[in-house]
């Protein structure tokens, strides 16, 4: 059994109370590995919670234990497990928590991760959190069951693009393989996962598409969703998630971007790269990830910022070129 394996159990196996929590706006990866890291706690013993600061994501309801998700059942918990957040401010209103715990326990793929619990497993080269925790805890007799299976073959098959991203690896492929073998229904997840968009979303789908500007003789690709975009098509920003890859899909497209609009003038940008390091600029307004995803936030004027995010862009692109 590996070391990290030993010491990461050994925390669980002193606590009473576990409380895990995920990064605020919850993707694929992040509800698959809070709810596996809840559920394999509570298979070793343990009363454990899984939490995100934000509302549920309504396109994972098909997830085991989805109805125990960000239903905290107590103020003070024993030990304090952080799951696929990069840093402790994207943890939200339970950033607090770290502190108030007995014990923490910081796991995540990524590389900028600057390990702010006790104990820190961070493996920035790893396709995502719920393949590091298939990793840490399948030699752990009884601990990993088909629900726990169906939750980590989410994160995995989202944070690898379906298995389409530069991260899909040999090992991807195994680890998948293995997670079949404890019944998972995989061509189920996956009309779950990918075919199973509510009207609202093809509809946002449709307008997003239709806005997409390209540059840099169509390498760089940027999609924008408006405020007045979900409004009128009955959407909120959860159902953004995902829209990026059909910018990212057009031929030629070396970096695509979407920018997102908040209330106050502030924009979610997310960057997608066939290359180009994007957590390059993502950084220069703060933000980071991945060098093939990363995003950020940015204020200001909805054209100043596409000018300012298509430069970084540009930037990335140009470096790339020099090397």
């Amino acid at each position: 059994m590996k070391a990290i394996t030993t010491e990461i159990l050994n925390a669980i196996k002193a606590a009473e109370t576990v409380l895990v929590v995920g990064h605020i706006r919850p993707d694929g990866d992040c509800v698959g590995s809070v709810l596996a890291m809840r559920r394999i706690c509570e298979r070793l013993g343990k009363i454990a919670d899984g939490v995100c600061d934000s509302d549920k994501p309504a396109a994972y309801a098909y997830l085991p234990d989805y109805e125990l998700f960000c239903a905290p059942r107590y103020k003070k918990y024993d030990l304090f497990i952080s799951v696929d957040c990069a840093t402790e401010s994207r943890l939200g209103e339970y950033r607090a928590m770290i502190a108030a715990c007995k014990n923490s326990i910081n796991i995540d793929h990524h590389a900028t991760n600057p390990g702010y619990c006790n104990i820190n497993y961070i493996v920035g080269e790893a396709c995502s959190t719920c393949y590091l925790l298939y990793d840490i805890f399948k030699e752990v007799e009884g601990v990993i069951d088909c629900a726990t299976a169906a939750m980590l073959y989410t994160g995995l098959s989202t944070d690898t693009g379906h298995f389409m991203h530069s991260n899909t690896t040999e090992e991807v492929f195994r680890t998948a393989a293995e997670l079949c073998t404890y019944g998972i229904d995989v061509a189920g997840l996956n009309r779950s996962l990918y075919c199973n968009n509510p009207f609202s979303k093809v509809k946002l789908t449709a307008r997003a598409l239709g806005g997409i500007i390209l540059y840099e003789d169509g390498k760089i690709a940027l999609m924008t969703i408006t405020l007045k975009d979900l409004q009128e098509c009955g959407c909120t920003s959860e159902d953004t998630e995902g829209l990026i890859n059909n910018a990212s899909s057009i031929s030629g497209v070396k970096i695509a971007i979407s920018m997102c609009e908040q209330p106050g003038s502030i924009f979610r940008v997310s960057y997608r790269s066939a290359g180009p390091d994007v957590a390059s600029a993502a950084a220069k307004f703060g933000g980071g990830g991945h060098k093939m995803a990363a995003g950020c936030i940015v204020s200001g004027d909805r054209y100043d910022v596409m000018e300012k995010i298509v430069a970084a862009a540009k930037a990335a692109l140009n470096s790339e070129r020099a090397d």
